[in-house]
């Protein structure tokens, strides 16, 4: 490397001494012995007054050689890295205390490649780790949940084609659904039949598949191995018109798609048809999160912003939420009238939903990149670039714990679920490293928790809150201080793959909360 600087450093000097000849003509006076080789800007004007063309040529000329020489420098840097991660991986294996890594180039940034950090660390920081995947997944790991009755289960998407449900308990895998010809980049569970689960992949689809399991059998012995269950047939796919980032529940009987394609699409799951179309992105959209007792749907995109839609109404409303500089990775309901949300300009926003102010409530400054968050009793579990997870009260916004190098590459999704009554928690994250890690949380450390602890008294001892929690997966807090800015606007819709008179007829009926006779009759069609 000191080889190349030396080389570039000459160049800019033949640059300065060609300065000084040519402003010599003009004005002898000046003494160009020791000009800096990156000023001179005076003496490159004058000396175009005198021979333009040739003087431009020859800087062209050596400007093209410093480019030539940063170019090889990076070449040079580019293979360095690749040494250094080779290096890592065998070290990695002979030895379990001292770890050498390079963070994973996310896809939609190569370049620059200083987002090809080395990291260097040192120690075992294992010791909350309760158990991890092994070979099940074969490629990145683009979200995980926790699900089943009980929140017994974890479910992993993977860019492998397959979405894997795990045993909270043993931490063993127990179905493997293979039915996606494209990667899977998200998986939901049932909240009102907690054997469906939903899936959406890069092959324009959105599946819905059983995951039906012998609870008592898991629960017989944790030493007895059991077969991993293959599942390759969904019980009904929908098929979108472009790549589907994530996927959710919307009530009993609809779904919500995101796509690539810059729209949202409200599905009817009994009829397998599309009832509207949500408009107004100007990116890919990221993530959908859906409100689990009201007809709200959010939507993220790269463009920046995320959006809260309104589907009470034939013509809902839209509120756009612009605090973001970059990409919104995913936003979340965080009660009934605040919202979180994450990106990649390393902050995490709480917003009022109800506010018109241009600002959130609380800003969290992570440093890093943000991925998909999760939830659980006002605590927010923060993926990030750096391969850390801190853990943030929804609350107050104090930083609770920190998961310090948690993966060998970038952490891309996390799932928090509380250990039955206890203040203790069940940390499962998702990374670009193919694993999937599940931390015992045995103490939050913050500042002032008291709020926070009362928050997590209340939630358990309310006869109303485990109810709750099982309906609304994606944010329970208590009502509180973060939002952002506003704008309504009409929602531009768009039906398809209906008639003119029954779209009308089923936007109607949309609009209103699902009676229990049809929601259950849908899932009764769906477990046939």
């Amino acid at each position: 490397m000191s080889d190349r600087r030396q080389r570039i450093y000459t160049v800019l000097n033949k640059c300065a001494t060609m300065i000084g000849e040519t402003s010599d003509p003009l004005n002898s006076s000046i003494d160009t012995s020791n000009i800096d080789p990156l000023l001179g800007v005076t003496n490159i004007c004058l000396s175009s007054l005198e021979n333009p063309s040739a003087s431009k040529v020859r800087l062209r000329q050596l400007l093209r050689q410093v480019e030539k020489e940063f170019e090889a420098v990076l070449v040079e840097n580019i293979a360095l890295r690749k040494e250094l991660e080779r290096y890592g991986g065998l070290n990695n294996n002979n030895n379990n205390t001292h770890v050498t890594t390079t963070s994973k180039l996310r896809a939609a940034n190569i370049f620059p490649m200083i987002r090809n950090r080395v990291v260097l660390r040192t120690g075992n920081q294992s010791d909350d780790l309760m158990f991890s995947s092994t070979n099940q997944h074969q490629d990145v790991i683009w979200d995980v949940q926790v699900g089943g009755l009980d929140d017994r289960y974890f479910g992993s998407a993977s860019a492998d084609k397959t979405s894997v449900i795990w045993s909270r308990k043993t931490g063993r895998s127990l179905i493997q659904y293979q039915g996606h010809r494209g990667s899977v980049n998200s998986c939901r569970f049932g909240y009102f039949d907690h054997d469906l689960v939903l899936t959406a992949s890069g092959d324009h689809e959105v599946h819905i598949w059983k995951c039906s399991l012998d609870e008592n059998k898991d629960d017989e012995d944790e030493d007895n191995e059991m077969n991993t269950q293959i599942i390759r047939s969904p019980l009904l796919a929908l098929r979108g018109d472009d790549v589907l980032s994530c996927a959710d529940w919307l009530q009993r009987d609809q779904i919500v798609s995101a796509s690539w394609d810059r729209s949202a699409t409200l599905w009817q799951v009994e009829t397998g048809t599309s009832l509207r179309t949500l408009y107004g992105h100007d990116g890919e959209l990221t993530y959908v999160s859906c409100h689990q007792t009201k007809p709200l749907v959010i939507t993220s995109s790269r463009d920046g912003t995320f959006r809260l839609w309104d589907c009470r109404t034939p013509s809902p409303s839209v509120q756009i939420f612009n605090g973001h500089t970059k990409a919104v990775n995913s936003a979340l309901f965080l009660g009934n009238d605040r919202l979180v949300s994450s990106s990649d300009d390393g902050f995490v926003h709480i917003w009022d939903s109800r506010s018109t102010s241009c600002s959130p409530l609380i800003s969290l400054e992570c440093v890093s990149p943000c991925n998909r968050i999760s939830l659980s009793h006002d605590i927010l579990a923060i993926p990030l670039d750096n391969r850390d997870i801190r853990l943030y009260s929804a609350i107050n916004g104090d930083k609770l714990h920190v998961q310090r190098r948690a993966h060998t590459r970038a952490v891309q999704c996390t799932a928090l679920v509380q250990c039955g009554n206890s203040m203790e928690f069940l940390l499962a994250s998702g990374s670009l490293d193919r694993h999937m890690h599940v931390w015992h949380i045995k103490k939050l450390k913050g500042t002032n928790n008291n709020k926070l602890m009362k928050s997590l008294d209340d939630s358990i001892g309310s006869p109303n809150a485990s109810s709750f929690n099982e309906t609304n997966k994606n944010g329970n807090g208590i009502d509180g201080q973060n939002k952002k800015a506003n704008k309504r606007t009409p929602l531009t819709e768009k039906a398809n793959n209906l008639g003119i008179s029954t779209d009308k007829k089923q936007m109607a009926t949309t609009s209103n909360i699902t009676s229990d006779k049809q929601s259950q009759r849908t899932l009764s069609t769906l477990t046939k």
